[in-house]
């Protein structure tokens, strides 16, 4: 037993100090392929993920935007109060920061393979969040709609909790992450009473 545990120890020693097991490990009959710890390898992997974490806060955060941007200032029902412009900048604001958020946290559920592991605890809720708030504005702003309103931000709240658990199982910081997303949308809520 003395023996195994001293050649072990002997070939950890080998490889700390720079002995046979030095060179960097390459695939079977790799020949002159970059390594897994090729430099120029890590780096097109890291812009690769840097590109897409990029396009998944921008579409989502795009998306709210968009939605605000056209479903205008106001209502345009007379049965509703019309939301002063500083309600409608703090809407407008907090939801799409919201929602860089909750991609920022989807896509790092996705780069752990968790969106198409466990879909229907991830991808699921997500995509249903994204489109309740998407379409708060144009329900609760340009329609007047104050009751679809409330039934978004539920949808909304109800998704992004559902998102933190779902996200937490995969990832526990994307779960936190997922956590102020739940409060925007209570908060939005409120928002969305005193307008009725």
């Amino acid at each position: 037993m003395e023996t195994a545990t001293a050649t072990q120890d002997q070939g950890l020693t080998r490889r700390a100090v720079g002995g046979v097991d030095a060179a960097p490990a390459r695939m079977p009959g790799s020949g002159a392929r970059a390594t897994s710890r090729d430099p120029k390898r890590k780096l097109g992997r890291a812009k690769r993920g840097l590109r897409s974490l990029a396009a998944a806060v921008t579409v989502s955060a795009a998306l709210t935007a968009a939605a605000f941007y056209a479903s205008g200032a106001g209502s345009s029902s007379g049965t509703a109060k019309a939301p002063s412009a500083a309600m409608v900048a703090i809407a407008r604001a907090g939801s799409v920061a919201a929602e860089a958020v909750m991609a920022l946290a989807a896509w790092m559920v996705w780069a752990e393979g968790g969106l198409h592991g466990r879909p229907g605890a991830t991808l699921a809720p997500f995509a249903a969040q994204l489109l309740a708030a998407a379409a708060w504005p144009a329900l609760a702003l340009r329609l007047g709609a104050g009751w679809a309103g409330m039934a978004c931000c539920a949808a909304m709240a109800a998704g992004a909790g559902a998102c933190v658990r779902g996200f937490g199982g995969v990832n526990p910081v994307a779960g936190d992450l997922a956590k102020p997303c739940v409060a925007w949308a209570v908060l939005l809520a409120v928002m969305n009473y005193k307008m009725l």
